[in-house]
């Protein structure tokens, strides 16, 4: 037997080196040479005995280069702590930084591998690569990221040239039609794809901006609950009149229209005049239909269906009119409006007279305020201003008398 082997031997045979063993090799790994200290002071009576036997004197600290140098002062002289350590445990020891680089290099090659295999999309899977859900998914299950990898490569492969819903496509590309639910990770990544090579910017926390990023490439997340709700507004399909939104005008009737009814449309406009008034609630919207005017409420959002009739509308030529809340929420959904349809639309009773009429009373918290940053349309800084200055919230319910005279 040579002597490191009876080293070995002796520190395996006297168990109350054990403890200082294993702090000693992550101690090791961790700074990745003999450096560093070891507090014993935790340790059994038992274990401090063998230490303070094994120097000659009680010890508190024990640090790697001590021990190191009191072996030469024993029959196991010549032996590195480093090769003691490794023998004792029956392994190499590998450092912390060489475990970062050799995972550096498996994450390298495993992100290589699949641009090879999916050539088509490797521009976008060098963007992906850095985005933190995809090295938080590696770092998880590198399997079950590359699963996902391929549902969407294959869903990219598969676009449809005409809307299908989301449900429909992802049984037809993954045979389950949750593969591609927006929280799972494939869903996140194929949002990511589309993202990636769309013509234009979308917001990926806007849930309608991700509608119509989804829309953009012919799939529908939803079409039944996602409607408009309108009023005095004639519409019509490729085969003439749509007999519903003009029987619904001959009786001043609102509509609630899905997506679904909304999409075969290939023509809208108002009843009667030019204009279509628009109001952000449900409550104001009630209202001002029995005056019998052309009318469209977002209901607190501009979601698909909304944004598609109102496409439809401006391209007839509609001035479009808009009256919502005095708060962040309203003013980012007028500016919406006007970058999305320019001249076309009119702010309509939403400037600082009108907000200090609602005599604004509910306070608006700070990360509510903080949305106003993104609110940078010139015609809505005084009332921004203001609404910074007071911290309140109006409401259009406050006017609604105001903006039913202007639709008689």
């Amino acid at each position: 037997m040579n002597r490191l082997d009876e080293a070995v031997q002796f520190f395996r045979g006297e168990r109350s080196f054990h403890r200082l063993f294993c702090e000693m090799k992550k101690k090791y790994e961790s700074l990745g040479r003999i450096g560093g200290a070891i507090s014993v002071t935790s340790f059994s009576t038992e274990e401090k005995e063998a230490i303070a036997s094994f120097f000659g004197k009680e010890m508190s600290r024990v640090s790697l280069a001590a021990f190191e140098q009191q072996l030469t002062n024993t029959r196991f002289a010549g032996i590195s702590l480093i090769e003691l350590l490794e023998h004792y445990f029956g392994e190499p020891f590998v450092t912390k930084k060489e475990q970062q680089i050799e995972a550096e290099r498996e994450k390298e090659a495993y992100f290589t591998r699949l641009m090879h295999t999916y050539r088509a999309q490797r521009d976008w899977l060098i963007a992906v690569e850095k985005q933190r859900f995809v090295q938080l998914a590696y770092q998880q299950n590198p399997q079950t990221l590359e699963t996902a990898i391929s549902v969407v490569c294959r869903a990219l492969e598969q676009l449809p040239s005409t809307y299908v819903r989301l449900p429909v496509f992802a049984q037809q590309v993954a045979n389950d039609p949750h593969a591609l639910d927006l929280h799972t990770l494939a869903g996140k990544l194929l949002l990511s794809a589309l993202q990636f090579y769309a013509e234009k910017e979308y917001d990926l926390s806007s849930v309608e901006e991700v509608n119509e990023l989804l829309q953009s490439c012919h799939l529908l997340r939803e079409d039944v609950l996602n409607f408009v709700t309108c009023a005095g507004v004639l519409a019509e399909t490729e085969k003439g009149r749509h007999l519903v939104f003009a029987a619904a005008c001959e009786t001043n009737t609102a509509l609630n229209v899905p997506l679904r009814e909304v999409m075969p449309l290939v023509r809208a406009y108002p009843s009667i005049g030019n204009t279509v008034f628009i109001v952000e609630n449900a409550g104001v919207f009630s209202t001002l239909v029995d005056t019998n005017v052309p009318l469209i409420s977002t209901n607190g959002q501009l979601n698909l269906a909304t944004m598609w009739l109102l496409d439809l509308l401006v391209k007839e030529g509609v001035t479009l009119y808009y009256s919502g809340d005095f708060d962040p929420e309203g003013l980012k959904m007028a500016q919406r409006l006007v970058e999305r349809y320019g001249s076309s639309v009119r702010l309509w009773h939403y400037d600082r007279s009108d907000y200090l009429a609602t005599k604004p009373t509910v306070p608006l918290p700070d990360e509510r305020l903080a949305k106003l940053q993104s609110v940078t349309l010139h015609d809505l800084q005084p009332v921004k201003q203001e609404m910074l200055r007071r911290k309140k919230a109006g409401y259009q319910e406050a006017i609604v008398e105001e903006l039913r005279k202007d639709t008689y």
